[in-house]
């Protein structure tokens, strides 16, 4: 099972809209061997807890079972897509911290499957999932198909991510100067900003225009946000 990676991206390229490419990247899961084809995303930088905004094909009654029971908290796959950037090949030993999920997610025919996440320079993380009930895949099957998914997951994530969170990314142009850069770094190690100061021989008072400096630049709420979403786009 393969696809013609030529058309496929001639296809996507044609799409207009996001149920139009959604159909096919559906085509290409099938063209695959996979039933089932979802697409998530979130921002990396949120403070907060952010769950993601989804398309998917997978059977409705387990879409409503996965937002009933907040199975974003424990699915091992999400947990993973925000960790790593690495293809996840979906087997017992990774959803052995939460079984329960795992035998309710095969009871609808999400038994084997590949995810592969992908960021992006506006702080946002997205991942690409393929599933399917045929018990014929194995291990080796499913490597053979990575490199497809991989490519098409990147191809997923610059289209459907602006679909679905889109977010301005002129952020990423701005610059932070050597001292707001060493605030930050001190930041993200716990100090306060009577620490920062003794330890940059500056006033608080200056620390504090400093951070207020980066908000604005980053265009986020609090040091901790700027933090993380410095160090997602490169900045430290």
């Amino acid at each position: 099972m393969k696809i013609n990676l030529y058309r496929t991206n001639e296809n996507l390229s044609k799409a207009k809209n996001i149920d139009t490419f959604f159909t096919t990247m559906q085509k290409a899961a099938s063209d695959l061997g996979f039933e089932y084809c979802a697409y998530g995303v979130c921002p990396v930088y949120s403070p907060e807890p952010s769950v993601p905004r989804v398309i998917n094909n997978y059977p409705k009654e387990w879409n409503s079972t996965y937002l009933t029971n907040n199975y974003f908290e424990i699915d091992p796959t999400v947990h993973h897509g925000l960790r790593s950037t690495q293809a996840l090949f979906w087997e017992a030993k990774v959803f052995k911290d939460a079984p329960h999920f795992w035998e309710e997610a095969k009871s609808f025919g999400l038994r084997y499957g590949l995810s592969q996440s992908q960021k992006d320079a506006c702080g946002r993380i997205g991942m690409l999932t393929f599933a399917s009930e045929n018990q014929n895949y194995t291990s080796k099957m499913l490597l053979r198909q990575a490199p497809s998914l991989i490519w098409l997951s990147q191809i997923a994530h610059h289209r459907l991510a602006e679909y679905l969170l889109p977010q301005e990314c002129s952020d990423i142009d701005c610059q932070l100067t050597k001292r707001e850069q060493d605030i930050l770094r001190w930041t993200a190690e716990g100090k306060t900003s009577s620490e920062i100061s003794a330890l940059m021989s500056i006033s608080d008072r200056t620390v504090n225009f400093h951070v207020n400096n980066i908000l604005k630049k980053l265009s986020v709420p609090n040091k901790t946000a700027a933090t993380v979403k410095a160090m997602v786009l490169n900045m430290l």
